[in-house]
């Protein structure tokens, strides 16, 4: 059973690598080329229905909507940058009507903030995390070369590598495979993993290490 577990594993982490390798990882909207439209509304709102606003300005659209400023008067509409300038326009004008509508105001879209902003590499996100990560594996492996040398030296640092690596490969494997989009979450998800996958090698490996101490000091009062 556990062979059978094994190999899909592998086949998912190869399948993984050949999509990374061919056609890279899915980025998340504030990571793709997006246009962010702030309006300032000049009085607190209901997030629900400004969500429901959006929506039908802009219908089955990955869209980001969010509060900002101090006094929540101001909203943030994040999109994929993917239209003309002249059909952007329109749609601002509509949100701005339904705004208007809804709350009473009399903005004009000449007030609305339009930003166009750049796909951001991935490479440029993960790698601080990935050189910093790699720093603190050279780490962990001399510490673990000399601390669990009674356990050999190579056994023990390949256990490590092949523990560490395996899962972050299956978990950037899934992501490619189901073309779920690099986000803030992704970053986080692969340090728990890595700090879980460390901690349970440090009790697994002290505890075998108590052993054979053990074993060592009867074996050294039998002999005296």
């Amino acid at each position: 059973m556990k062979k059978i577990i094994y190999a899909i594993l592998i086949c998912i982490i190869i399948a993984g690598i050949v999509i990374i390798s061919t056609t890279g990882l899915k980025a998340d909207l504030i990571y793709s080329k997006n246009v962010e439209i702030d309006v300032f509304i000049g009085k607190t709102f209901n997030m629900q229905d400004m969500k429901q606003i959006v929506s039908e300005v802009f219908p089955n659209e990955r869209v980001i909507v969010q509060e900002i400023e101090l006094f929540e008067d101001t909203v943030s509409i994040t999109l994929q940058d993917n239209r003309t300038s002249e059909e952007l326009n329109s749609k601002v004008e509509e949100l701005n009507n339904k705004i208007n509508e809804k709350y009473g105001t009399e903005n004009k879209v000449e007030d609305i903030n339009i930003t166009h902003n750049p796909k951001i590499r991935l490479s440029s996100i993960l790698l601080p995390y990935a050189w910093t990560i790699g720093i603190s594996i050279a780490i962990i492996l001399v510490f673990v070369a000399i601390r669990y040398r009674k356990l050999g030296v190579i056994k023990t640092l390949f256990t490590y590598i092949l523990s560490i690596g395996a899962p972050e490969l299956l978990l950037l494997s899934i992501i490619a495979i189901t073309k779920y989009p690099i986000n803030r979450i992704v970053i986080p998800a692969g340090l728990i993993i890595f700090v879980t996958v460390v901690t349970i090698l440090g009790f697994v490996n002290e505890g075998k290490l108590k052993k054979i101490m053990i074993e060592e000091n009867i074996k050294k009062e039998n002999k005296e």
